[in-house]
């Protein structure tokens, strides 16, 4: 799935679900794959099938744990620790709240027990204002300007 692909499929899942808590969404993903976007339409989580064995609730929450520098809130995907059997693409679509921050300043980072981490094949689609790269369990994911 190319990347325009992915953020049509996300726009239409942002407009055709709901969501039972303010911050919150929650979404059924089995071993057929899916896609589960956040409520604010920023953060992604592409799902390829046969990635999971058995369906399982994915939740995604924004919170306020942030790390240094910042470009944008950090969203919580629950259940954490969750591991896959191939890699999910997570993308999310970046900000630099009037900040003019180079695309290659910009780093998608994971929460790993209590540090940040960077995830290692990430990629800057500027003309799309996305940042994608591939994770094997879920935790927390927040981006950062990298200097």
């Amino acid at each position: 799935m190319n990347l325009t692909s992915i953020a049509t499929a996300c726009l239409t899942l942002v407009v055709v679900t709901g969501c039972d808590h303010f911050g919150e969404r929650e979404r059924g993903i089995g071993p057929e794959g899916g896609v589960v976007v956040s409520d604010d339409g920023r953060f992604t989580l592409d799902i390829p099938e046969g990635a999971l064995d058995d369906a399982i609730e994915i939740t995604i929450r924004e919170v306020d744990d942030l790390p240094e520098a910042a470009l944008g809130p950090a969203y919580r995907v629950l259940p954490v620790g969750t591991v896959f059997n191939s890699p999910i693409r997570v993308l999310y679509q970046y900000d630099a709240h009037g900040r003019a921050v180079a695309p290659e300043d910009i780093t998608l980072v994971v929460k790993r027990s209590d540090e940040w981490a960077a995830l290692a094949d990430h990629h800057v689609y500027e003309d799309e204002g996305i940042v994608s790269a591939s994770a094997l369990y879920l935790s927390t994911f927040c981006l950062v300007e990298d200097r």
